[in-house]
């Protein structure tokens, strides 16, 4: 793949055709290809377009597998849907004309989670390293300094969910998708920067059913009951209404407020940085190798059995 047209870490401006004499097997890290309509693609996994103000990124990728077995549709956190998430906001900070984030997706999951399978494939210093960069994208996320907006489109789970978590504001599809954060069940202890993440973005009366016992699949209209999203529509519309309400957010986005709002979160969160800070990593001891996915709930629709005999002694 010619470098024409890229713009990346290494090459400041956009490459001349001079310049383009190398072939790449893969999208280079740190590289962004551009479209013919201006849309930036991240290593294939994430594009970023503007418009009026509004930079929709939107997680890509519908088919084909990693080498180490992870399905690209899910979108789980890789090491390259973290560069190229990461990459992509580093575009948005630049540009002084961005004034509000929306971050969608396409196919049935915004983000199934960690990449379990990654985890499975690697040892020692690369997961720890892929792990301090997971955390610190959901602290970047949490005190991005433009107004944020999800357009959870499916699934978000587990890590996903937290990912989600970390938005100002949050549209999610009615009929199509749950939220559920299954660590206990598949033995992991989530990292310290984690948990106080859901803390502070999950309503009070919610922590024991989600962060401790994940005892249900929450659906859209079961969130915006207890007030974990911001508007449940079907999915054609999550887009559509997520970029209604970033065009409201613009003002936050521009002058006065722009300089100050990411100083204002990062003092409203300061316990997710503070968490960040003492690296208190996720633990793996009670998980089995290979399993990536934690076991259906038994019952029926979203509501697990065991929810279901808890209320009932209720």
């Amino acid at each position: 793949r010619k470098l024409e047209g890229r713009s990346c870490t290494l090459f400041p401006r956009p490459i001349s055709p001079a310049m383009a004499v190398t072939t790449w097997p893969f999208t280079p890290r740190g590289c962004a290809s551009y479209a013919s309509d201006g849309e930036l693609n991240f290593e294939d996994e994430v594009t970023l377009r503007v418009s009026d103000g509004v930079a929709t990124v939107t997680f890509t990728a519908t088919s084909g597998e990693f080498p180490w077995g992870t399905r690209r549709e899910e979108h789980r956190w890789s090491p390259v849907l973290v560069r190229a998430l990461g990459r992509a906001l580093d575009v948005v900070e630049e540009r002084p004309h961005v004034e509000v984030l929306v971050v969608a997706n396409e196919g049935r999951f915004w983000s199934n989670g960690m990449d379990l399978k990654f985890m499975d494939a690697h040892q020692g210093a690369t997961l720890k390293d892929h792990g301090a960069k997971v955390n610190a994208l959901l602290a970047r996320v949490c005190c991005f300094p433009l107004p944020t907006v999800a357009a959870l489109g499916g699934h978000w789970c587990a890590l996903g969910g937290m990912m989600g978590l970390a938005f100002d504001y949050r549209i999610m599809a009615s009929d199509r998708g749950f939220f559920f954060v299954p660590g206990v069940d598949l033995g992991l202890v989530y990292a310290l920067v984690q948990v106080e993440l859901m803390k502070a973005k999950l309503p009070a009366d919610m922590h024991r059913e989600v962060i401790l016992f994940n005892s249900r699949r929450w659906s859209g209209a079961d969130l915006l009951q207890r007030g974990a999203v911001d508007a449940a529509v079907a999915a054609p519309e999550v887009l559509p209404r997520a970029l209604a309400l970033a065009a409201v957010l613009r003002p936050k986005g521009r002058g006065p407020a722009r300089l100050a709002l990411g100083g204002i979160k990062r003092l409203m969160y300061r316990q997710v940085l503070d968490a960040l800070d003492s690296g208190v990593d996720m633990g793996y001891g009670g998980r089995t190798h290979g399993v990536d996915r934690a076991p259906p709930l038994e019952g029926a629709g979203s509501e697990g059995e065991l929810w279901v005999r808890v209320r009932s002694k209720l």
